[in-house]
């Protein structure tokens, strides 16, 4: 839960900015009519309300940037571990670029791959058919990393994209995380606002790699 205030500063500007208002909708209902000074009133709240809920969080619970800084059980030392998330089958030269670019002979990438479903499907849990697409997303994920001579493991994450994520950097860890997704046109739901979330808990790179349109 986010708590409203947080120290001196913001009671006082909290204070000072219900002063301001309430002064200003005051002067406005003796000079015109007190509907106006009302309304200036409502207006005044309901915009300091979004603007609350809209604003970042610095008491949310970053559990992807938690997850990623515990011990890693399954995870090597030695190696730089790249956590691919694959919404798309591994695919392409910019990819494997991507992937290898740094220290290439000591580079494994543990690739993730979401059931992707609908939202109906995701509510009613029936995901039989997407969780068997996911699993063949996987095994020419898998099969093309081999081909291009990266050390690859990976599973079919849990439903919850947010919970896949945290489990596998809980189990891996990631020096960068690198997202592969379907054209913009083609983004699913459950893609929509995943790179935001990444990038502002983590603190290793975060790049996006789009395959599967017509240039590929």
């Amino acid at each position: 839960m986010r708590t409203p205030i947080r120290s001196e500063r913001e009671a006082f500007r909290l204070v000072f900015g219900t002063v301001a208002v309430i002064a200003v909708a005051v002067v406005l209902g003796v000079v015109t009519t007190a509907w106006v000074g009302v309304a200036v009133l409502v207006v005044a709240i309901a915009v300091a309300v979004v603007a609350y809920l809209r604003a970042d969080n610095p008491d949310r619970r970053q559990a992807l940037s938690e997850a990623a800084h515990e011990s890693h059980p399954a995870g090597s030392t030695g190696t730089r571990h790249v956590l691919v998330v694959a919404n798309e089958t591994l695919a392409g030269d910019e990819l494997r670029k991507q992937i290898t670019r740094v220290d290439p002979e000591h580079t494994e990438i543990d690739v993730l791959v979401p059931v992707l479903t609908s939202r109906v499907h995701y509510a009613a849990t029936d995901i039989d058919r997407e969780r068997v697409a996911a699993q063949a997303r996987l095994n020419r994920s898998l099969r093309w990393a081999e081909q291009c001579g990266i050390v690859a493991r990976g599973e079919v994450g849990d439903p919850n994209p947010a919970t896949a994520l945290e489990d596998r950097l809980r189990a891996f860890g990631a020096d960068e995380v690198i997202v592969v997704t379907h054209p913009s046109e083609d983004e699913s739901w459950q893609e929509h606002g995943e790179l935001k979330r990444l990038r502002r808990e983590l603190d290793v790179p975060v790049t996006h790699v789009s395959v599967g349109g017509p240039a590929a």
